[in-house]
């Protein structure tokens, strides 16, 4: 009697846990307050990274291009201060655009961005100093391209 004793004891505890697995209990998920906290993406994650050298009056973009949603982090740093201006635009409508930073005489900014529109999202940078300026910039994350945009003419004064 011992065996069967135990064999029941044990099925009873065995149907026990099941129980407990399968009702409403404490374990079972809850609804995400914000559906958009998960995202599921087409292609695989990316990494870049650039040096940027700008001589003084010297500018130019480098920029993400992204669909809507998407997210990307940043990291960019400077040992000589820099004008920038982090924005984003659809390409194809030029009637707005969305700042997201701008700074007068910054070395370094670290973040990230969840695209609000689909389009290009990156940073314009002026070097308004009398030095060269070198810009290490690195962004990683899930974005179709980057475009780099080169040094721009110096504007006529």
């Amino acid at each position: 009697m011992n065996g069967y004793t135990r064999l029941t004891g044990f099925l009873t505890a065995a149907l026990l846990t099941l129980s407990a697995c399968s009702s409403g209990s404490s374990d079972d998920p809850v609804a995400m307050p914000n559906p958009a906290d998960y995202q599921s993406h087409t292609g695989p994650f990316r990494s870049e990274q650039v040096e940027i050298v700008l001589q003084p009056t010297e500018r130019t973009e480098f920029k993400a291009v992204m669909a809507e949603d998407q997210v990307m982090m940043y990291q960019w740093y400077s040992l000589s201060p820099v004008y920038v201006d982090f924005h984003g635009h659809d390409p194809d409508d030029d009637s707005y655009w969305y700042r997201y930073d701008e700074q007068e005489a910054a070395t370094s900014s670290y973040g990230s961005l969840v695209a609000p529109v689909t389009g290009e999202h990156g940073w314009y940078f002026r070097n308004d100093g009398d030095q060269e300026v070198v810009i290490q910039l690195r962004v990683a994350g899930y974005f179709d391209s980057v475009r780099n945009l080169g040094i721009f003419p110096t504007p006529e004064s």
